[in-house]
């Protein structure tokens, strides 16, 4: 009898010391951060195009990351000018390589500052498709001639600052989404016009157009961006 008491003695011993170590495990678990440190390679979508990114986390406060953007969207349209027809086609062309740093100031959010190499590039082209009635004269569509117009911005190698959300998803916090807004200051953009034909003079540098032109673009220095991303850790 003695033998059996001490039997049950030990087992509930051993019992209590299991869940003793069951719940300092499970508090340890609780109470000590994740470590998100690592490489992580994902995809991004923005209002400066699609893209691919990679990131290296080299602790829970600071990551940098590189990544290419690319967006290209056209537009075909006609328009009456002085009673010429034209045909146009705009092609809108942004995005860029970049090069930034984040700092996270709690789990969830960062702040992500660096410089943006521009690929911002949209253009303006068209051509005469009538032929123009000046009194008893008729001028050829193709006398008229065509136009292009390039818009350039004024910083090749923009600075960049935003602030996102970043969430740590999967039961081994591998996959992350991050959602971040900001903008990168461009400089004041530069047009550049080629014509031919009786539109010649249009792209003539002593009559002014270009700089007329690029004055009235001057206030859109800053290129806002709103951007969704998904990504993975590799190890």
């Amino acid at each position: 009898m003695k033998n059996f008491s001490t039997l049950i003695f030990l087992l509930l011993l051993t019992t209590v010391h299991l869940h003793s170590f069951a719940q300092d495990e499970q508090y340890e678990n609780m109470y000590t951060p994740t470590d998100y440190t690592g490489f992580y390679l994902g995809g991004n979508a923005s209002t400066n195009g699609w893209g691919f990114n990679a990131r290296y986390a080299f602790n829970n406060w600071f990551a940098l990351k590189t990544g290419f953007e690319k967006l290209n969207l056209s537009y075909n349209f006609d328009f009456d000018e002085n009673g010429i027809d034209y045909n146009a086609g705009l092609d809108y062309q942004t995005g860029g390589i970049l090069l930034l740093g984040d700092f996270s100031y709690t789990k969830n959010l960062y702040i992500s500052t660096g410089i943006i190499f521009s690929s911002f590039n949209p253009t303006l082209q068209g051509v005469a498709v009538e032929d123009y009635q000046l009194g008893d004269i008729t001028i050829p569509a193709e006398d008229i001639g065509e136009f292009n117009m390039k818009m350039e911005p004024g910083l090749k190698v923009s600075p960049y600052i935003g602030a996102g959300y970043q969430a740590f998803m999967g039961r081994e916090k591998r996959l992350t989404f991050n959602f971040e807004t900001g903008l990168y200051y461009m400089g004041a953009p530069e047009m550049r016009i080629e014509s031919d034909g009786l539109l010649s003079p249009s792209s003539d540098p002593a009559l002014g157009q270009a700089e007329y032109l690029s004055d009235q673009f001057s206030a859109y220095k800053i290129y806002p961006v709103i951007k969704l991303n998904l990504g993975y850790r590799i190890f």
